[in-house]
């Protein structure tokens, strides 16, 4: 039940069938162990339950996620625990990659197994070994406490009152004297209460950050950026459709400035009167430049973030729910109280067309006010400053420095990938990282865009990184004849923008494989130049049959492995495996029952034989097989009323041994010591043994072939067993 209320935290449900089963698998070891022991000095063996369901949660685990380490595919070995300390590792990147919901992925699973195992072991350890069952709630609470822990609002109210009636009903059956209408009251104060007390007590809005700096208010963008990139399952944040049925970048926010330790935004100018129904038209962008106008309908399904998706430039947004005003800065729309999240709205835009001719006309002007733009830290690693001189410093024009700047990134044998180079602070974007990004030669959308806008600056071009999202991926035609796209997470990206005179600030795509490079930067189009840099003639330069394509929706592969060395690779089940390891367990733990009545059996019929067995053991065994048919002996019933039924339900036959071994009780229990029985019989082994052999053939014999086979794999003298185990 409590496993449930993990749903607002991870995705799928596959998990909780996995957790369930390993549940199953502790208690009932437990409880079967419980059992067993039940009439032994419980002082004595109360530590034996949870040692052996320790035992039990080892070998699952090992089963489960390292058989390859393990002897016989079951018993760990020094390379399990070394795996296993590889898989918590892999867990923790897991986790830090990836948002809500989660993916229970195969690191994460072997953690939460691991966490949960231990807890229900705690737990049957305070509410039976120590028997204080109001303690046995503690670790309850911590995993019902998961899910708030980590949001505020993840707790399903529906599993915190089912997991509170649970607790009140486990403290009932522990309690001395059960006082139902007390109990029911109580349940009915405390769930009621926890349900109403919400609704009556003012609410708690979250602090919004003042300067906007992030995707989630007070949250790094290019680390969000980065942690989304990482997930390892993509989730849809928006659709849209556009009225030409073209895909369109989705910016959420530029950043300007450059400390030399990482990229920020200008603060947020909050005006009342810069409302999204019409806003400022872009700077820079002269009547000369063709554009076209664009409508573009959006659907914001899992974005939390003040700051709106929209095409750049857009002149008007409708539609919106709540507060919504435009930075004079960087035309970005922004909440001051609300989010993204499940807005519809439509965004009327301008698609800039520029030629190349306009673009190399811009030449290398840089307007007044601009200076900023240009703004660098005074000591700039030399690998930065060198390598933009030598890929494009002898142009001779922004533009063209600009073409070799992106053509020096995606056909400059750089790699995408999301975790390489730099292990620590890798999400950031200052100095040192986009130094080793070059050495490297590999990273992700942050640091192409990162690297070409200060290498940019380096050569005397305005330039600031955007942040949002790719295209996406086009689906089918809506009902209007539009296509529509549909945005994961996986889409969210970084691009540079330069500002060219006449032109305004311009997109480019650096990012090798991901993307789609404008036209008007692409030389496979008419009248783009390939330029050339006179000063580094050594320099690479690209043609256009060197371009490669790109693509706007598909997510490239990762180029490393997990933290640790540690992937799914390790997991060998999938969902069909997941089924037959739980069809074993469940049959195992169904048939462990007849394995320990067998043993039972053995080890009475080896004592008889030895003559080492007490003196009941051929009556015990003779009660429990009555037991295991079917026979009722109440266990109030005397010893001779417990024979005449055993003696009718076995046809009448065999009565003098039924006779033999009541007599061994009634002397035992009544009798004086080394005294003969009222029947004088003096018992040896041999015949002990013959006697118990003889009533248990007769019962067997006596019933029919279900009740036989009944008896053999469901014996129920050993589920009575269990059964008095939980009662307890």
């Amino acid at each position: 039940m409590l496993l449930a209320g993990l749903h607002v935290i991870l995705d799928g449900a596959i998990w909780w069938f996995q957790l369930a089963m390993l549940c199953v698998l502790l208690l009932g070891t437990a409880a079967l162990v419980r059992g067993m022991v039940t009439r032994t000095p419980p002082v004595r063996w109360r530590w034996a339950p949870p040692l052996a369901s320790i035992v039990a949660l080892m070998l699952a685990l090992t089963v489960a996620f390292v058989p390859a380490t393990a002897v016989l595919l079951v018993v760990p070995t020094a390379d399990s625990w070394g795996a296993f300390g590889r898989l918590t590792e892999a867990a923790a990147g897991s986790i830090a990659r990836q948002s809500l919901p989660a993916v229970a992925t195969t690191p994460i699973m072997f953690l939460l197994c691991l966490g949960i195992g231990m807890l229900v072991i705690v737990a049957d350890l305070l509410a039976n070994a120590l028997r204080t069952p109001a303690l046995a709630g503690i670790p309850l609470l911590v995993l019902l406490g998961v899910p708030s822990s980590i949001s505020i609002d993840a707790t399903d109210p529906l599993v915190f009152v089912l997991a509170a009636l649970s607790y009140l009903l486990l403290l009932r059956v522990r309690a001395l004297r059960r006082q139902t209408r007390l109990t029911l009251g109580l349940a009915a104060i405390v769930t009621v209460g926890a349900l109403i007390a919400p609704l009556l007590l003012p609410n708690v809005e979250p602090a919004q950050n003042g300067n906007g700096s992030g995707f989630n208010s007070g949250v790094n963008p290019v680390l969000s950026l980065g942690q989304n990139l990482r997930q390892d399952i993509a989730h849809t944040v928006l659709t849209y459709t556009t009225a030409s049925g073209n895909p369109q970048y989705l910016r959420l926010i530029s950043l300007e400035n450059f400390s030399g330790v990482d990229w920020a935004p200008d603060p947020f100018r909050q005006n009342r009167t810069n409302t999204p129904d019409a806003i400022a038209f872009p700077p820079g962008l002269s009547a000369e430049v063709a554009t076209k106008k664009e409508t573009t309908s959006v659907t914001v399904q899992g974005l939390s973030s003040p700051w709106l998706p929209l095409p750049y430039p857009s002149s008007r947004v409708s539609g919106l729910v709540g507060d919504w005003y435009w930075d004079p800065n960087g035309l970005a729309v922004k909440s001051p109280t609300g989010t993204a999240a499940n807005q519809t709205y439509r965004a009327t835009s301008l698609v800039i067309q520029p030629t190349p001719a306009q673009l190399v006309a811009a030449g290398t002007t840089v307007p007044p006010g601009f200076d900023r733009f240009l703004a660098l830290p005074g000591s700039m690693p030399k690998v930065i400053t060198d390598m933009a001189n030598q890929v494009a410093g002898g142009a001779s024009s922004n533009y063209e420095k600009a073409l070799l700047l992106q053509d020096f990134f995606r056909n400059g044998n750089f790699q995408y990938s999301e975790t390489a180079p730099v292990k620590q602070n890798y999400d950031g974007t200052g100095m040192a990282v986009i130094a080793a990004f070059l050495a490297a030669k590999s990273g992700y959308c942050i640091h192409f865009a990162s690297a070409m806008a200060v290498m940019a600056r380096v050569l005397g071009i305005p330039s600031r990184i955007s942040i949002g999202f790719l295209p996406g991926t086009q689906l089918l035609q809506a009902g209007d004849g539009r296509t529509t796209f549909t945005v994961s997470s996986h889409n969210l990206h970084a691009w540079p923008e330069l500002y060219f005179e006449g032109i305004g600030w311009t997109r480019f795509e650096p990012t090798v494989s991901r993307g789609v490079v404008p036209a008007y930067a692409d030389p496979a189009f008419p009248n783009v130049p390939v330029p050339v840099n006179t000063a580094a003639p050594g320099a690479p330069s690209g043609t256009a049959s060197q371009r490669a394509s790109a693509t706007g929706g598909a997510r490239p592969p990762e180029q490393a492995n997990q933290p640790g060395g540690v992937g799914n690779q390790l997991f060998p089940l999938g969902p069909f495996g997941w089924l037959l390891l739980a069809l074993a367990v469940a049959g195992g733990v169904a048939l462990t029952p007849a394995a320990v009545r067998v043993s039972v059996r053995r080890r009475r019929m080896r004592g008889l034989r030895r003559g080492t067995a007490p003196p009941l053991t051929g009556w015990h065994e003779a009660i429990q097989t009555a037991a295991d048919l079917g026979i009722a002996v109440p266990e109030t019933a005397t010893p001779r009323e417990a024979a005449e039924l055993i003696v009718s339900a076995s046809g009448g036959a065999p009565r003098d041994a039924v006779d033999r071994l009541r007599a061994v009780v009634e002397r035992a229990s009544y009798g004086e010591a080394g005294v003969a029985g009222p029947e004088g019989i003096v018992r040896t082994a041999a015949s002990a043994l013959a006697d118990t052999r003889t009533v248990v053939a007769g019962l067997r014999s006596a019933a029919d072939r279900r009740r036989r086979l009944g008896a053999i794999l469901f014996p129920r003298s050993v589920w009575s067993g269990i059964r008095r185990a939980f009662g307890d």
